[in-house]
């Protein structure tokens, strides 16, 4: 085992600190999804998880948006002329948005089926 080799060595000096942030914020920020909440049916429906199901994926969504938020803010503090930070403050903005939506969300009241055709239908959505 070499201990000098990148491969081997866990504490390689990375040259691009920002986009690791940026990454980690990414991943989290792909966490808040509310399609979670559902299970696709053959027929394009979805069905709502069991209510416990669904405050377990709400509580991993509340830690994805401040796991999220503290990476886009190491970027954006630490890294200000990052090429990442100005997606970085986008996202944040986005969070917030976001986190009001989940703020206001009644599990209970989205526990229905929802067909996918109809919804695209609805809100004027084109289909590729």
């Amino acid at each position: 085992m070499n201990l000098n080799s990148p491969k081997e060595n866990s504490l390689v000096n990375i040259s691009n600190q920002s986009y690791v942030y940026y990454k980690l914020g990414i991943k989290y920020y792909k966490n808040i999804h509310p399609n979670q909440f559902y299970e696709r049916n053959a027929d394009k429906t979805f069905v709502p998880k069991t209510y416990e199901e669904q405050l377990k994926i709400l509580n991993k969504i509340y830690v994805s948006f401040t796991s999220a938020e503290y990476y886009f803010t190491k970027v954006i503090t630490e890294y200000p002329k990052s090429e990442w930070a100005n997606d970085a403050k986008e996202k944040m903005k986005l969070l917030k948005k976001l986190y009001k939506s989940y703020e206001n969300m009644d599990i209970e009241k989205y526990n229905q089926i929802i067909d996918s055709n109809k919804f695209v239908n609805e809100m004027g959505l084109k289909k590729i």
